[in-house]
């Protein structure tokens, strides 16, 4: 087996596929053959300013999904062959082994989650680091604290007197975040673009109101009024949208407001690998696919910039 890698070799430079190292999973750690990996707004920051990078060469990517080719000592849940998708975190260890723009990748078993037989990579690749983010904000008890969510299929769609804000829900963070605090059993606000409200209603929100519209606050208000609003969950995260949340808040007497952050949660153990199988958790937003392997992923970076709406870019290897 040989490993290959698209690479920032210097700063604000154009990525450039060549040989990599291959390595071994260490405790705690499987290897997975990527099949997919998926793009991120931090991908382009990295690339565009060089933002969090402290030496190059260096390997961008955050999301992948493919097939266990290798565990290391103390893995337990998986085995070569076991589908997939995982969070690459090179970001926080600085191994490149653990980044996703390769052909094999290195990952903690922690943030590592089976996926089913009649679910594509390029569908599952979409899941991790929103599933992550929005779980961080929701269930750590520094943040919403609430409670972890059952993986258990049930009607959950019934309004509760528990509410929560998502501030754009159409977004890649958004879209977990609304499945997760539907099953945790709150009545979930949310915003999105005109064009995107059908979508959003498609994941469960119970009431969803265009952001773009003057009167947004107030009809959010008018909704929230009678239950506990237990906080807010910013997925957008610009000065703008997190005023919005506050002054919402602040007319029920405050409340906790979590922009998107990168975190992690047990949302990775049975909820996610239950979830996916029996339709509690759906994979989404869609792919957008981009077909020809790593050689594609600087075009992939380059559609992103372009603007994307209720979908995540994709690159199949």
């Amino acid at each position: 087996m040989t490993n290959r890698a698209a690479y920032l070799l210097a700063a604000k430079t154009q990525l450039e596929v060549k040989d990599a190292p291959l390595e071994k999973p260490g405790p705690r750690e499987v290897l997975i053959r990527n099949r997919t990996l998926a793009i991120n707004p931090v991908d382009t920051k990295m690339q565009d300013y060089g933002v969090i990078i402290e030496e190059y060469p260096y390997i961008l990517g955050l999301e992948v999904a493919g097939e266990i080719e290798g565990v290391g000592d103390e893995v337990t849940k998986f085995k070569k062959g076991d589908r997939v998708a995982a969070l690459g975190a090179a970001i926080r260890t600085k191994k490149l082994a653990h980044a996703g723009f390769q052909l094999f990748t290195c990952a903690s078993d922690i943030t590592v989650a089976h996926i089913p037989e009649d679910l594509s990579y390029s569908s599952a690749v979409v899941l991790p680091l929103g599933l992550t983010t929005a779980a961080a904000g929701l269930y750590e008890h520094a943040y919403l604290g609430q409670p972890i969510p059952s993986a258990v299929a049930s009607n959950e769609l019934e309004e509760t007197d528990r509410a929560i804000l998502i501030w754009g829900g159409s977004s890649s963070v958004g879209s977990c975040a609304i499945q997760l605090a539907i099953a945790s059993g709150l009545t979930v606000l949310t915003t999105a673009s005109e064009k995107n409200i059908s979508y959003v209603m498609g994941l469960g929100a119970h009431h969803v109101f265009d952001h773009s519209k003057d009167d947004v606050i107030e009809k959010l208000i008018n909704v929230a009024t009678g239950k506990k609003l237990i906080g807010a969950y910013d997925a957008i995260s610009t000065k703008g949208t997190s005023g919005k949340c506050a002054e919402i808040l602040h007319h029920f007497g405050g409340g906790t407001i979590f922009a998107t952050i990168p975190g992690t949660s047990s949302v990775w153990g049975d909820f996610m690998n239950e979830g996916l199988k029996n339709g509690k958790l759906r994979a989404k937003p869609d792919p957008v696919v981009i077909q020809g392997g790593l050689e594609e992923c600087q075009k992939a970076l380059d559609l992103y910039r372009q603007g994307v709406s209720a979908a995540k870019i994709v690159v199949e290897l």
